[in-house]
């Protein structure tokens, strides 16, 4: 059993003082273990007897006992790794570009591109939005106009307009559609084209879209499915698909002299293996 776990078990019968201790002990876990009675009641300002009562109402014979208790927990704690956050990003675009180029869609993809008469582009957070913004802004480089959809209502309602000879952009980080599952649907029952862009993973949006393309993030909080970091890979991928388009629209004017995106992907993997160049 943990301190946390026997405090909340006995949490009726502590006090403030009690408390005011026991926030003390956790803040302090390393130290506090080989702290004596006196040491311990003169840093939390509270009489050596509180300490005593407070370590009984946990169900300790005494403060000896608590003490033994809190160095057993202290190794049952294995030490906490220092991340190498430079090697995990490095990891992280490597593994994104690798993807890229194995992913068959992109020459059909240019080709909706091209063809499209009006392209959309939604994201699902704010990281996802700024993105795409400059997504957008690329795209004006090639007399693309972007229309970037700010939020779930408005892509709701400017799905009444789209049409098959469009083209939708989707940026999410974990492709939970629960927001706008209603809206995907039915645009996928139109037959309007979507690119989903998402997280490496499985993920309910990209069973919907018919292009799939993806980025891998490693620094994703488990428990609130939140990015801790930047989106770097997603507009790595955003970015590949624009210098692609570029590269596609060049080899249809000059086929003689033709550069395989393969190769050029391959140069970007090449760099990734070099982070401390790429990064």
């Amino acid at each position: 059993m943990r301190l946390d776990e026997l405090i909340n078990e006995n949490y009726k019968k502590l006090n403030d003082s009690d408390l005011h201790v026991l926030q003390y002990i956790k803040n302090h876990g390393k130290e506090c273990p080989e702290l004596s009675i006196s040491q311990l009641s003169a840093r939390c300002n509270v009489s050596s007897a509180s300490i005593l009562r407070m370590a009984k109402k946990l169900n300790f014979s005494g403060y000896s006992e608590l003490k033994y208790f809190l160095r057993r927990e202290n190794q049952s704690q294995p030490e906490e790794k220092k991340r190498d956050t430079i090697k995990e990003l490095n990891d992280d675009i490597a593994q994104t570009i690798k993807v890229f180029r194995q992913n068959r869609m992109q020459e059909s993809l240019y080709r909706k591109i091209e063809r499209a008469d009006t392209i959309y582009a939604f994201g699902t957070g704010h990281g996802q939005r700024i993105m795409l913004q400059e997504f957008a802004r690329c795209f004006l480089n090639v007399n693309k106009n972007v229309i970037l959809l700010p939020a779930s209502t408005e892509l709701k309602i400017a799905k009444e307009n789209f049409r098959e000879t469009d083209l939708l952009f989707i940026a999410s980080l974990s492709g939970n559609i629960a927001g706008y599952k209603e809206t995907i649907r039915d645009l996928e029952v139109r037959g309007i084209p979507m690119v989903s862009v998402t997280n490496l993973d499985n993920n309910e949006l990209a069973s919907f879209t018919e292009y799939n393309f993806y980025f891998q993030n490693s620094d994703i909080d488990e428990n609130m499915k939140l990015n801790r970091s930047s989106y770097l890979t997603l507009h790595l991928v955003l970015h590949l698909i624009y210098e692609g388009y570029v590269e596609y629209l060049a080899e249809r004017t000059a086929p003689s002299h033709r550069v395989s995106r393969g190769e050029r992907a391959g140069g970007l993997s090449g760099l990734a293996e070099h982070g401390s160049d790429f990064v």
